[in-house]
């Protein structure tokens, strides 16, 4: 048992060393995470719903888009989606193609996809773009503008 003791203790402390170690530049970083909804009238949930986590470092002006989700409420099975960007002064650009947006499951009454992954990856824009999410069977896009 004391050999037990001593192994998690050790261990412990090994982690406790990792997290308080950590370089300084770690902590640089801001992650911040954006949101819209475009309410169904008279329902509960989104027509269409967008969130966009981002990143920068420090007093930089450029965000790095990590992760992009679109949802949406619907009847169907499924819908094609895409995302899209537009830098302050420039045009809406499509940054993917085409992707189906799937129920998650049989309980729920919404699709939904994303694009990327959670962290520091992703491509840069400057502050001010509209990152958008869009529906085939919408056509009107939903926004969110980087700060």
């Amino acid at each position: 048992m004391k050999r037990f003791l001593t192994r998690t203790t050790a261990a412990a402390a090994t982690a406790l060393l990792l997290f308080t170690a950590a370089p300084a530049s770690a902590a640089t970083y801001t992650h911040d995470r954006q949101n819209a909804c475009r309410q169904v009238k008279g329902k509960d949930g989104c027509r269409p719903g967008i969130v966009v986590k981002h990143w920068h470092k420090g007093r930089s002006t450029d965000r790095g888009v990590g992760w992009v989700y679109a949802s949406m409420e619907t009847r169907g099975r499924a819908a094609q989606a895409r995302w899209l960007y537009q830098r302050p002064g420039g045009r809406m650009t499509a940054a993917t193609g085409w992707k189906t947006a799937k129920r998650p499951d049989s309980t729920v009454s919404f699709v939904e996809t994303g694009w990327g992954r959670d962290g520091r990856t992703g491509p840069q824009y400057p502050v001010g773009t509209r990152i958008c999410i869009e529906f085939r069977s919408l056509g009107q896009p939903l926004c969110v503008r980087l700060r």
